[in-house]
């Protein structure tokens, strides 16, 4: 796998600092390496923020955040702003929703993001944990325990990364908002803004019922019936696992095996 500037940029930052594993330095000491100053306070309609005078700059948390995962995404996130960012604006507010549609925004979040998930888990380290494990939701929660990541995020990161070609699509209120796929996942088609497919797990639970704890096999027709290349998959069952986001979201996890 080939860097990009972002990844590049948050391992040349870690390999500054002498971090080489998970625990070496906390979040916030490389945030003052990086001359910023992090506190907590109560934000309305944001996340995070990120406020930049040259090269230093005042990152500050939504005390409302529960999740220490996530409060350690959304440092991360605005440490990359200010990494990657210094210069072109003084302030960056990100919401629920910048931090949470990794491929609906633009550049400048994307590029966050990314650099958010190397600081954090480092591809090289990433790839000794996770290869020749197959593809599980142990192996996804083991790996976001010891980076002490979301399991989103370390589902993202296994999409590049795994033995395994997933497609990975995140729903509200059963309605599909985005979706990204490995390279080598055969099947990609399948419109924003459409429903959960009556017969899968996503869809059983949108219409009431509960979430199904361990992989569950479907129909890849259910999941892809307008893809062009479904007539050579109209066998074809896939692995589904959903992760619960937040109260309203899920995410998909889809596998061939």
């Amino acid at each position: 796998m080939v860097l990009n500037k972002a990844q590049i940029a948050a391992n040349k930052l870690l390999n500054s600092l002498g971090w080489s594993k998970p625990g070496d330095l906390s979040l916030n000491e490389i945030a003052f390496a990086s001359n910023a100053y992090v506190k907590e306070s109560n934000l309305e309609g944001s996340d995070g923020r990120i406020l930049m005078n040259g090269n230093n700059a005042i990152i500050t948390i939504d005390s409302k955040v529960g999740f220490e995962s996530r409060k350690k995404f959304i440092l991360a996130h605005e440490i990359g702003h200010l990494t990657l960012h210094k210069g072109l604006s003084k302030l960056f507010s990100d919401t629920d929703k910048t931090l949470n549609e990794w491929y609906a925004n633009g550049k400048h979040e994307i590029e966050a993001n990314q650099f958010a998930s190397e600081l954090l888990m480092p591809s090289d380290l990433y790839k000794l944990r996770v290869k020749g494990n197959g593809m599980s939701l142990d192996l996804v929660r083991d790996t976001a325990e010891y980076f002490g990541t979301s399991q989103t995020a370390t589902l993202l990161k296994y999409k590049d990364l795994g033995d395994f070609s997933i497609s990975i699509i995140y729903m509200e209120n059963g309605i599909v908002k985005w979706k990204t796929e490995s390279a080598g996942f055969p099947l990609k088609f399948l419109s924003y803004g459409s429903k959960a497919p009556v017969g899968s797990v996503a869809g059983d639970f949108f219409n009431g019922q509960g979430l199904e704890e361990k992989p569950v096999l479907v129909e890849a027709l259910d999941w892809f019936p307008e893809d062009f290349g479904i007539e050579e998959h109209l066998e074809t069952e896939l692995y589904e696992h959903n992760f619960r986001i937040g109260t309203d979201g899920l995410l998909c996890c889809l596998w061939m095996q």
